[in-house]
């Protein structure tokens, strides 16, 4: 198999279509029907907007996958591929994803390592971790590291763009069968004196909305079984968010663990 940096028409901005970026391109005959399987349509993304999205892999058949897939999305483009963190971390004021799928184990600076420094520089972008691995630990780094979600490569494009479109909601997308081992983790190991200060009352509605979440439910789903409009459900999340020190729903759910508003039998 040969490898050449070559300009790619698929990557290019169409913010700026006079500028080219190079990306390394890998023949791959093989495994072709293994990406073929995957291309059905799929839904539309918030607000019928298109979101670019890079690809961050060092392996080709997931990037042919990710390829097919968002190549079937009504709601998300492909804008580019980085075989490495160092390449996505070029890439990334290049193309200016929406969205970017990472890869969490990669040869020389890794999933979380280029989370973070992308995040620190271009925070309004959302990285989804994007992985075979069902390790709680790799989940974690990654939601350290800034992650939004975490989605798994043997994902189907329904689930993928489902994954996407949360992201772009600022949910937080995790596989439902990983949350019990992490979050149960996360709630043995922190001490208890990292509890947020005494702020953390949350009224009932808050309540509510926290249990729902901590079950996986998004907001439209909330807003059916609560019987509330969804921006009301948004509202709640804010101050749910500000109440726990929280930057997303996991952080949120993780956190309530911790202080004893929620219990495993909540998940």
């Amino acid at each position: 198999m040969s490898a050449a940096v070559v300009p790619c028409e698929c990557v290019q901005s169409d913010r700026d279509s006079s500028h080219q970026s190079e990306v390394e391109i890998e023949e791959a005959c093989s495994g072709q029907s293994q990406v073929a399987k995957l291309g059905v349509a799929v839904g539309t993304s918030p607000a019928n907007k298109t979101y670019r999205v890079l690809v961050v892999d060092d392996s080709v058949l997931p990037r042919m996958a990710a390829r097919t897939m968002l190549g079937n999305s009504a709601g998300f483009r492909l804008c580019g591929e980085a075989l490495s963190g160092e390449e996505a971390l070029k890439a990334v004021p290049a193309l200016k994803p929406d969205l970017v799928l990472m890869d969490v184990h990669m040869p020389g600076l890794d999933g979380p390592a280029a989370t973070k420094a992308i995040k620190e520089k271009y925070p309004d972008v959302k990285v989804i971790a994007w992985s075979v691995s069902e390790s709680g630990d790799d989940l974690l780094r990654m939601m350290r590291a800034g992650c939004t979600g975490y989605v798994l490569k043997d994902a189907g494009p329904t689930e993928l763009n489902h994954a996407l479109d949360a992201a772009v909601r600022s949910e937080s997308p995790v596989p439902r069968r990983m949350l019990p081992e992490v979050l149960k983790r996360v709630a043995e190991t922190v001490p208890l004196a990292d509890r947020p200060p005494g702020q953390a009352q949350l009224t009932s509605r808050e309540m509510q909305v926290l249990r729902g979440i901590a079950k996986g439910h998004t907001s439209k789903r909330l807003a059916h079984d609560i019987g509330l409009a969804v921006p009301s459900i948004e509202t709640h999340l804010r101050n749910i968010f500000r109440k726990l020190n929280a930057t997303n729903r996991g952080e949120a759910v993780s956190t309530a663990l911790k202080i004893g508003l929620l219990s495993l039998a909540d998940l």
